[in-house]
């Protein structure tokens, strides 16, 4: 049984579960304007274009490479929260598959590193690819992990690991860049970093208990896992394709400059876009347990409350970065910043009215349907993909800022059609008590 909504918001926990993710991400915040500053600074807008592209390609890879597994692991450990050996048995067959599909999708990008270059009209694209491939299988194994804890509410240990990510990612990648290395083996960083994030998940956080295993309930875990995770498959890949999906469709049409200069003004609104997703991570948890016991009142309650708290961070965060954003052509390119301000705001004011809905973004999974949620996320990113197909041919960057500034809303208005439909919340997600 969850705790009362009211109970929830001011339990000790969940406040401090707050506060470290919200200093992790500041930390992540923090590493994403450094190594962007640097890169802009050191290699142009160019190697910037090349940079954010080979990102972009590796983390859509790497939701490939995991197959869901990572949202059935949360999904799971939450539901066995009062069974540790049901949760031991989950995790490490989680762990298992993880591993296997992470190595066969690092050798596939290997193989088709050529051809991605040749696609999006970039050499350094193309040769980032192959720095970023052996990274994918330790991905793969990091995101069930992380996971597992997600699942678990080990929210502190969570945060450290994101933070410890982004600090090496910042590390490699500075010493990349100083040494007058290419845009290309920036992608180096990704892979470093998951290496250390690995070891330092099984050495110093050990989300999983490996003594006593019965491997007879692992080997049951396996099908279930891919199973879920399989129909998962489309929602993961698509969840981390959808806030990227103006960059990847700019790469097909525009050159790499151009690309750069939007993706300036994209990496703030991704950054303030981890902060409602903060939230997302630390409820997702919560509305399981919501769900299991069909307490429709105490949900819409307590969306309500999660609504107005991830509204209010998100305009907190935004509307001084908007505000402070002209001046940073102070010491920076100012065409750089002169091109892509008003991106910006449209971006930012877009993100905000969508903050309401993204901590919610992730309830059809955490109600034990995955293939459904795959369907809402395959909708929300085909509009996107069709709207920047229609609009960056004739407005270029305004273009692609507009068309994802519509799917914003509209994913809102996608999310409360399917909570009403499946899960009867007739009135939305945050008014099904009124109904």
């Amino acid at each position: 049984m969850p705790p009362a909504e009211a109970d929830i918001l001011r339990d000790r926990k969940f406040l401090t579960d707050i506060v470290w993710n919200y200093g992790s991400l500041g930390i992540v915040a923090l590493v994403g304007v450094a190594l962007n500053i640097l890169i802009v600074l050191w290699l142009g807008a160019d190697g910037l274009g090349a940079f954010s592209q080979i990102y972009a390609i590796f983390a859509v890879s790497g939701q490939i490479a995991v197959l869901g597994l990572n949202d059935s692991a949360q999904k799971h450990a939450s539901e066995f929260t009062s069974n540790p050996q049901e949760q031991q048995s989950l995790g490490v067959a989680a762990v298992v598959v993880a591993a296997g599909l992470g190595f066969s999708a690092a050798v596939l990008l290997v193989l088709f590193s050529g051809a991605i270059g040749q696609l999006v009209q970039s050499q350094d694209v193309g040769r980032g690819v192959l720095f970023v491939a052996p990274g994918l299988c330790f991905f793969s194994i990091n995101k069930v992990l992380m996971g597992i804890l997600n699942g678990k509410q080990r929210m502190v240990a969570f945060a450290v690991g994101q933070s410890l990510r982004a600090l090496c990612i910042l590390l490699v990648g500075s010493f990349i860049v100083v040494r007058r290395g290419t845009s290309s083996e920036l992608g180096l960083s990704f892979t470093f970093a998951e290496i250390v994030l690995f070891f330092s998940l099984i050495a110093f956080i050990r989300p999983l208990d490996y003594k006593g295993i019965q491997f007879a309930h692992v080997q049951r875990w396996l099908p279930r896992h891919i199973t879920f995770g399989g129909k998962a498959l489309v929602h993961g890949f698509l969840s981390e394709t959808f806030l990227r999906v103006d960059i990847i469709m700019l790469g097909l049409f525009m050159a790499d400059r151009e690309v750069g200069i939007y993706s300036f003004a994209a990496m703030f609104v991704e950054g303030v876009y981890q902060v409602p997703m903060v939230i997302r991570t630390i409820v997702n948890p919560i509305l399981v347990r919501f769900l299991l016991v069909k307490d429709r009142l105490g949900l819409a309650s307590f969306s309500r409350r999660i609504a107005m708290l991830s509204f209010a961070a998100t305009v907190m965060v935004a509307a001084p970065i908007t505000l402070v954003y002209p001046y940073i052509a102070s010491f920076l390119s100012g065409e750089v910043i002169q091109a892509s301000y008003w991106i910006l705001v449209i971006l930012m004011a877009s993100l905000s009215l969508y903050a309401v809905f993204i901590p919610f973004d992730y309830i059809l999974l955490d109600a034990g349907w995955p293939g459904l949620q795959s369907v809402f996320m395959t909708i929300n990113a085909m509009i996107n993909v069709v709207l920047n197909f229609a609009l960056i041919p004739p407005f270029g960057l305004y273009g692609a800022c507009i068309a994802t500034a519509i799917s914003f809303i509209l994913s809102c208005v996608n999310l409360n059609c399917f909570a009403a439909r499946v899960l009867g919340l007739r009135g939305g997600i945050l008014f099904a008590d009124k109904v």
